[in-house]
């Protein structure tokens, strides 16, 4: 890992859950924005930090940690999920006529497995 990507991951890490944009980062730490925008792309890829979607921006954060104890979830886990007989699939997205974020279907199906969850 290079500097500026420890820096970057210390950033990201001291925002929390509230995340960063790629301006925070780049007034915070100096860095020109095409470079944190390339490291962003890489960190994404590795898995190690993620993108939350907020109406028009798009905030950066360390993904939570998984830890090794708990059962791995198995594709039962995703019994029911509406996803798999949708007919808007190929139009669902970030960005697009249908997303997840909107979808009642998916929204429900959470809400009751939540439910079931901490039943």
């Amino acid at each position: 890992m290079n500097d500026d990507t420890d820096q970057i991951l210390n950033a990201l890490r001291a925002a929390g859950t509230n995340g960063l944009l790629i301006g925070e980062l780049a007034d915070r730490l100096g860095i020109d924005s095409q470079k944190i925008a390339e490291t962003i792309t890489t960190l994404m890829s590795e898995g190690r930090i993620m993108q939350k979607q907020e109406l028009e921006e798009e905030r950066y954060m360390i993904k939570n940690t998984v830890v090794d104890d708990v059962e791995p979830a198995g594709l039962s886990d995703m019994n029911g999920c509406p996803c798999f007989h949708c007919l808007k699939i190929g139009r669902c997205g970030i960005r697009q006529p249908d997303s997840p974020v909107t979808c009642r279907e998916l929204e429900e199906w959470l809400g009751a497995d939540l439910g079931a969850a901490t039943s």
